[in-house]
């Protein structure tokens, strides 16, 4: 392909070059130029795409890296707060089952006193119903003692009225 050139040499080579030539030959010219343009600025981004890239990169990194010591902080936070509230429970908890102990024990305590003071009445009952019981068959031996004799007594009467009468 023939070189073109500008000015003076567009008149000669237009009479030695057909017009198809010099059009080709001059965007063959424009494409490599354009080309080689489109080639420099690509790689032009493409450096400063990969430099973002990098330094993106570098950043999400370095986002985790702080992400994760705060979340590895928070968590032994959470950790020993939870252990300090599981330890005050406990704790609580512990103290509520020994006022409960206590307070049942209290409360065995006065049902045994009851049940003893209830046993030693019902034991004082029994002693006095045994007392009435003897008072009332002593009593009643009596009574029958005495109505057997007022019977003799009527039966006797009653004989001597008899005989006194005859």
């Amino acid at each position: 392909m023939e070189e073109i050139k500008k000015g003076d040499d567009y008149m000669n080579m237009s009479l030695s070059v057909s017009p198809e030539k010099y059009f080709d030959s001059r965007f063959d010219g424009q494409e490599k130029l354009f080309t080689e343009k489109f080639n420099g600025l690509k790689t032009q981004f493409d450096e400063r795409f990969n430099s973002l890239e990098i330094k993106f990169d570098e950043r999400i990194n370095n986002l985790e890296i702080k992400f994760d010591a705060r979340l590895s902080r928070i968590e032994t936070e959470f950790n020993a707060r939870f252990s300090r509230i599981e330890t005050e429970f406990d704790a609580r908890l512990s103290n509520l089952e020994n006022k409960f102990d206590e307070r049942i024990n209290n409360l065995e305590i006065k049902f045994d006193a009851r049940l003893s003071n209830t046993e030693t009445r019902i034991d004082i009952l029994d002693t006095k119903i045994d007392v009435m019981d003897k008072r009332l068959k002593w009593s009643t031996n009596l009574t029958f003692g005495v109505l057997g004799l007022l019977v003799a007594m009527v039966g006797t009467l009653l004989a001597m009225t008899a005989l006194h009468h005859i």
